[in-house]
Order: structure tokens, then sequence, then C-alpha cells
């Protein structure tokens, strides 16, 4: 999946992006390096400097963050990519389980899809642990 073929719109991207933000402030901290996580994103997928410094500003003053994609594909796209992040730390909080909600309700997605969702990205987990047990095998 090549981020840039699904997210083809500057402002998909932004939102991508705001919605990562947005989910990493879900317990109250975003801290440097994360930030710099989302910075290096936004060079990534071809940003101006005028949209990085907004996504700082995001950022630093706390205000509410609203996502607008364009397309189905391109919300599914980062509710996929969001759960997986939540995950990073084996860990997907109550916090972040209730506001990736709250997304989803602002973006319309149904709450089936992001349990079908959730499920897939629990499985991936088990399946490292799995991995991670064979390790122990002679």
């Amino acid at each position: 999946m090549d981020i840039k073929e699904i997210l083809q719109t500057k402002e998909g991207r932004i939102s991508f992006l705001k919605g990562l933000i947005r989910l990493a402030n879900a317990d109250g901290i975003v801290d440097e390096s994360e930030f710099a996580f989302y910075r290096q994103a936004a060079v990534a997928l071809e940003l101006g400097e005028e949209e990085i410094l907004a996504l700082e500003k995001v950022k630093s003053e706390g205000q509410e963050i609203t996502l607008a994609f364009g397309t189905d594909r391109e919300k599914m796209f980062f509710l996929i990519q969001a759960v997986q992040l939540c995950w990073v730390d084996n860990n997907y909080s109550e916090a972040e389980q209730k506001e990736l909600r709250n997304i989803c309700q602002q973006i319309d997605i149904s709450e089936e899809a992001l349990r079908e969702v959730e499920a897939w990205a629990w499985e991936g987990v088990e399946w490292n642990k799995r991995g991670e047990a064979l390790l122990e095998l002679h």
C-alpha cells in the first residue's frame, strides 16, 4: 500500500497526520519524539513547510482537531494505520479506544468497521506473540 496513492490530496494527507496527532493526544501527552515522527511523515508525504507549521500549531495550541477525508478509502486507510499505531506499545488503551470511536463518528466510519479493524490488528498482535514464542523452541 503506497500512502501517496491512497492519500492523493493535500487535505487527505494533512487529515491523516492530524488524526494521528489527535489520537496521540488521547492520553494528554504528545512528547517531542512522537511529534518528530509526525514531522518526518509530513515531509515524506511531500507537505510543505506551511503545512508542517500548521501541524505544529495544532499540537502546541491543543485546539480542536477536525479531520476531512475525501474518500471512504482514505478514511479506512487512516483507521487501519491508527489502530496499528495504537498497538505499537502492545497496549491499546481505553483512552485511545474512546478517542478512536469519537474520530470514527466524526468521519462517518461505522462501529462495525472499527471492530473489524480492531479484531484484525489484535490477530496481528497475537501472531507476533506466537512468533516470539517460537524463538524459545529448540
